[in-house]
């Protein structure tokens, strides 16, 4: 599947991870889905609201989480993803990121911030089977 993503929700993103670092963070991906071309409209910082593990775990308050939902779907949005950061590891899922992630449908964003400042960002999605990412082809749109 193609993603689309606006370069405002690209930056958005970079700016996030090298905000938070050495902390992880993450948000969601807010945006429209055809079954062929998800397009990534916003991408909506979170806060971590993680205690323990924050420079390699990030956790988001369900409450924002209901509330985000809740103002993309009066928006005609969906919620098709997550993005969160790698500080000083590449753009790739790991085993937790595997285990953890909430939906086969989603798109996960990886950015990797290196030192402070974003480098690789990388794209994914869980197979059905969810034994394993797959990266996806993002086009700035």
């Amino acid at each position: 599947m193609l993603v689309k993503i606006t370069r405002e929700s690209l930056d958005a993103i970079r700016r996030h991870g090298e905000s938070t670092y050495p902390e992880e963070c993450g948000g969601l991906l807010l945006g429209l889905d055809d079954g062929t071309v998800r397009e990534i409209r916003e991408a909506l910082p979170l806060e971590n609201v993680r205690k323990d593990s924050r420079h390699n775990r990030v956790e988001l308050d369900p409450l924002s989480y209901a509330r985000a939902e809740k103002e993309a779907s009066r928006r005609g949005l969906g919620v098709w993803g997550y993005y969160h950061s790698h500080p000083d590891h590449p753009a790739v899922p790991s085993t937790f990121d595997l285990e953890h992630a909430p939906f086969v449908e989603w798109s996960y964003i990886i950015v990797s911030v290196l030192g402070g400042s974003a480098s690789d960002l990388r794209t994914w999605r869980i197979r059905d089977d969810r034994s394993q990412f797959d990266e996806q082809t993002i086009a700035e749109n």
